[in-house]
């Protein structure tokens, strides 16, 4: 499986949690989340070792998703690497 379907299914796995437990899904951030998992792909194929924008990156990410009522569970939830 190459980057994109790992990142594409990291965004699904995120959207199909959301609409299990959000009742207003046009709130879901799906621009941040879909950039969260495209980097979250790349932290987990360095096995972490990215530069400290990267991370800060990341971090933007995460506080933007982070932000949006009821969604804190769902990232703590789906925040992993893929396995391979």
């Amino acid at each position: 499986m190459n980057m994109q379907d790992m990142s594409d299914k990291c965004t699904k796995k995120f959207l199909e949690k959301a609409e299990e437990k959000m009742e207003d899904t046009t709130k879901v951030p799906s621009a941040a989340i879909s950039r969260y998992c495209r980097m979250l792909i790349v932290y987990c194929d360095a096995e972490g070792k990215v530069t400290e924008s990267f991370i800060k990156s990341m971090e933007k990410c995460i506080k933007e998703i982070k932000s949006v009522e009821g969604m804190e569970e769902i990232f703590n939830e789906c925040n992993e690497c893929p396995e391979v």
